[in-house]
């Protein structure tokens, strides 16, 4: 009971079933929720997975994945990411919260503490609870200046009790990348204490920082304790195919594996040959539609500057940018429930990712520029009425 108390529904998928069902009417909504993106699936994925299954990739397979996608994994990690790492430290999953979910469950025990940083990814909390509904888990928050890690709270909140820390960069509302400043903290802090760093790198792809994303299992110091969350759905535009990645060293590798055998068995092998092929597309795959997201942004802080009751520090990578509407008065749940029923416009409140952020609201920048643009005007203009 304990556990059904403290698993909430989703606020983001109440406010997009709202947009659906305005949509439905009729009424044009312009979406700044979901964090999906916009393109489809390339065709040569699609056509991987078609052209597997008719040779028979419709069977039960190997439950650490196919050998040729888990090489080709390898293969990735090592040339964009630094990650150096064997197959067997690889595990395909069904979707990245899958990977999070067997990582959390493989590293916890009763009583184990767990640092989550928020604002964060709503799905976090449950899962924590999911895999170890007595784990205690410390919140700390980003620095409200500029979204970055705040260390030096960190190093107080990490006790010996402390087994698991959560991170998400590109993040996961703010738009926020991990700095080499930062990295070299966490490397600083958690190098030869017995606590796992789970690092959720799902958008790291999508980045229009002009800066490179950093990945802390490059990092020597961090190397052995780096759980690596990734996937497909956000690079590729393949939410609904459900395929992700775990990478982690033999003692985790070897718990997630006996867990992945009796809660999943195996990753359809189809979609597994489609990912194989998602990695081949070539590196300048996503340039345009970085750049877009980037004019999103941009146009976003344009508007934000002549607009005094918001206030914004610019996304740099991820999908998303979060702002602040503290000036107007108004919690985020109400703000966003009047942006929608006033203006059309859907965006996602920002108390969902975390209590103490009730006074942002997180933006999607997926949709289309002249979409977006016209999104941003009504919102400016919803913001006008509130005196």
């Amino acid at each position: 009971m304990k556990l059904s108390r403290e698993i909430q529904d989703s606020i983001e998928l109440r406010f997009s079933t709202l947009a659906r069902q305005m949509n439905g009417r009729g009424e044009r909504i312009i979406s700044f929720g979901l964090g999906e993106p916009d393109f489809p699936t390339p065709p040569a994925v699609v056509e991987a997975a078609t052209k597997a299954m008719r040779q028979g990739y419709t069977r039960y397979s190997n439950p650490m994945g196919l050998p040729e996608l888990r090489e080709a994994i390898c293969t990735k990690l090592a040339r964009e990411n630094g990650i150096q790492v064997r197959s067997g430290e690889v595990m395909v999953t069904p979707g990245a919260k899958m990977a999070l979910s067997l990582a959390l469950a493989s590293v916890l025990r009763p009583g184990d503490e767990v640092i989550n940083i928020l604002p964060c990814y709503p799905s976090y909390l449950p899962q924590i609870l999911i895999a170890e509904p007595e784990a205690v888990i410390h919140n700390l928050d980003l620095r409200r200046e500029n979204f970055s890690l705040d260390l030096d709270r960190l190093e107080q909140m990490l006790s010996p009790k402390v087994k698991a820390l959560i991170i998400n960069f590109p993040h996961n509302p703010t738009g926020h990348m991990l700095s080499r400043p930062e990295l070299n903290g966490l490397g600083h802090l958690l190098a030869e204490r017995d606590c796992w760093l789970i690092s959720d790198e799902i958008y790291e792809r999508l980045n229009f920082s002009g800066t490179r994303h950093l990945s802390p299992g490059s990092m020597p110091a961090l190397a052995e304790q780096t759980i690596t969350i990734n996937g497909f759905s956000k690079t590729y535009s393949m939410t609904g195919w459900r395929i992700g990645y775990l990478v982690a060293k033999e003692p985790v590798m070897k718990i997630v594996n006996k867990l992945q055998q009796h809660l999943n068995t195996n990753v359809v092998p189809f979609i597994q040959k489609a990912a194989l092929a998602a990695l081949a597309l070539p590196d300048s795959f996503l340039d345009d539609y970085n750049q877009r997201l980037l004019a999103n942004a941009q146009r976003l802080a344009e508007i934000v500057a002549v607009t005094p009751a918001l206030r914004l520090q610019p996304s740099e990578g991820g999908l998303f940018a979060f702002l602040d509407i503290s000036q107007t008065g108004l919690d985020s749940d109400t703000f966003c429930s009047g942006l929608i029923e006033r203006y059309m416009v859907a965006a996602t409140p920002g108390i969902y990712f975390g209590p103490a952020w009730e006074d942002h609201i997180r933006i999607s920048l997926v949709t289309d520029t002249v979409s977006f643009t016209e999104g941003v005007q009504r919102l400016q203009e919803y913001v006008g009425t509130l005196g």
